[in-house]
């Protein structure tokens, strides 16, 4: 590991360490102000990546070649237990994107009898070559990698897609001419969110929009890593390195951490290049998708330490640990602390209140004002995208927290898809945080009641400043629970290619193996 890189890595939680050390008041609390201040710190290093991958974005230009490349492609549609028809719309839509410069493949890892011979049957009906196993061995990275190696060497470049992500009729005349740059290992596009049942769903939606619009683009020829969907790979670089690794749940970014270890380079094209895709539709589909990300992305830790990446790449894919690592378990220490103040009395931090209003509310005011002016004008983010990304975040923490716990003491977690399909509202995934927005409220009450019975100055400061970040957390928690249990009165979008006569003339292919 390189010097540089592992000073990335210890930074924070020594810097953490220090400021505890400094600003300790009770031994008892201690443990609380460490995770509190790395909190903080870890904030400071994610907006610091984020304002300079904003910046660096603002930058890049993507420049190909002005004629078609010759490349014979092979199309992996991905599925385990999907719906079928949610199937069939996209290799339909594949194909038709497709046109005569490859062949689309099913890979279907599912285990329900009457969904494989539906889609076994569809698949022999319009061409499409049909791949099923009888085990799920390395799950999706398994079955991508049993694909390349019955295909051979008969494909320059291999797309992949989700089931639910259906490209854009121009998307391969789109993406493949960038190939001319041969350190080119692989193209990425921005997923995209169309069907959006539920207020999840939309929180979801407006979740991913400064990560696509604008982390990935400012990533575009350094780090940018694949997302598992609308990524087309250079075949021979798959080969290099060993194909999909198959120990992460998250294969996507695990390969991409191997390809750029290797000296490849990846690009991220921002452009809609897909026409239709399903966010998840109610909050059990939401927490699965998170608690899947964080943990698969966790798990490439260790390989991220002993990588070769360099230090720029290193400090990016970094920023996305520290972001988990936020978002799960050091949001308990950002509510609880408040909350312990407050009901106990019990001191966190000792330290000047005016002092501390001074200092940090212009840091969290300009930070937020960045952060929404970066990714204004793109997908009518604003302040509404803002509040609904913050919510949303919200309501994941305890699932994020569970999936720490799960990669901590290295338990074996199934694979798990995000389900599909119309929304299911169900109370009792928020039970736990009804419970903890109650606790925040109590905690306001007893510092409302605590703050007119003193009279030292300094103290009064204290409980304020602990009351707003309470009634923070509260505000986002409460609209959190809010979206989960609201259905969007919105239609889904329609099977628009169903019209269309994309069979016609279409050669029959031999479709299993």
């Amino acid at each position: 590991m390189k010097l540089a890189n592992l000073g990335i890595v210890i930074a924070p939680f020594v810097l953490a360490l220090l400021i505890t050390i400094y600003t300790m008041d009770n031994i008892i609390t201690s443990w609380i102000a460490y995770g509190l201040w790395l909190a903080i710190v870890c904030s400071a290093f994610i907006s610091t990546n984020f304002i300079l991958l904003h910046l660096r974005g603002k930058k890049i230009s993507t420049r190909y070649a002005q004629k078609m490349l010759s490349f014979r492609i092979a199309a992996f549609v991905t599925s385990y237990n999907e719906d079928p028809s949610m199937v069939k719309g996209t290799l339909l839509s594949v194909k038709l994107a497709l046109g005569d410069l490859g062949d689309v493949y099913l890979l279907d890892d599912s285990t329900k009898k009457e969904i494989v011979e539906d889609l076994r049957s569809f698949c022999e009906k319009n061409g499409i070559f049909y791949i099923h196993r009888e085990d799920r061995k390395g799950y999706k990275a398994g079955a991508i990698n049993n694909a390349l190696k019955l295909i051979g060497d008969q494909y320059d470049l291999v797309a992949i897609f989700d089931s639910d992500q259906r490209p854009v009729r121009t998307f391969f005349r789109e993406v493949i001419p960038y190939f001319y740059d041969p350190s080119i290992a692989f193209v990425q596009i921005p997923q995209r969110y169309t069907e959006k049942y539920s207020g999840i769903s939309l929180g979801a939606a407006y979740q991913q929009k400064p990560f696509l619009r604008v982390i990935m683009r400012g990533r575009s020829y350094r780090s940018a890593f694949s997302l598992g969907s609308g990524t087309v790979f250079r075949i021979n670089a798959l080969k290099e390195v060993g194909f999909f690794p198959e120990y992460s749940i998250t294969e996507d970014a695990a390969v991409s951490i191997e390809l750029h270890s290797k000296g490849w380079r990846s690009l991220y094209i921002d452009e809609n290049l897909i026409w239709y895709g399903e966010a998840p539709p109610d909050l059990a589909s939401y927490l699965t998708q998170q608690a899947r990300w964080a943990l698969g992305y966790l798990q490439l830790t260790g390989r991220l330490l002993k990588s070769s990446l360099k230090p720029s790449q290193f400090f990016d894919y970094f920023a996305g640990t520290l972001y988990w690592l936020k978002e799960g378990p050091l949001t308990v220490f950002e509510i609880l602390a408040p909350m312990v103040f407050l009901i106990t009395g019990l001191p966190i931090v000792r330290m000047d209140p005016l002092l501390y209003v001074l200092l940090y509310v212009p840091y969290l005011s300009i930070s937020i004002a960045l952060f929404i002016y970066s990714i204004r004008g793109k997908d009518e983010y604003g302040l509404k995208g803002f509040l609904y990304h913050q919510a949303v975040e919200y309501i994941a923490f305890p699932s994020i927290v569970g999936a720490f716990v799960s990669w901590f003491l290295r338990r074996r977690v199934p694979f798990k898809v995000t389900p599909k399909g119309g929304a299911a509202h169900q109370v009792k995934s928020v039970i736990l945080h009804i419970a903890i927005l109650a606790l925040l409220i109590l905690s306001i009450v007893k510092g409302i009641v605590w703050l007119f019975s003193v009279k030292e100055t300094s103290l009064i400061y204290s409980i304020a400043i602990n009351i707003f970040w309470a009634l923070y957390h509260t505000l986002f928690l409460f609209l959190g629970i809010v979206l989960s249990l609201t259905r969007l009165a919105i239609e889904p979008y329609t099977e628009v290619i169903k019209g269309e006569a994309i069979l016609e003339g279409l050669k029959e292919k031999p479709s299993t193996y």
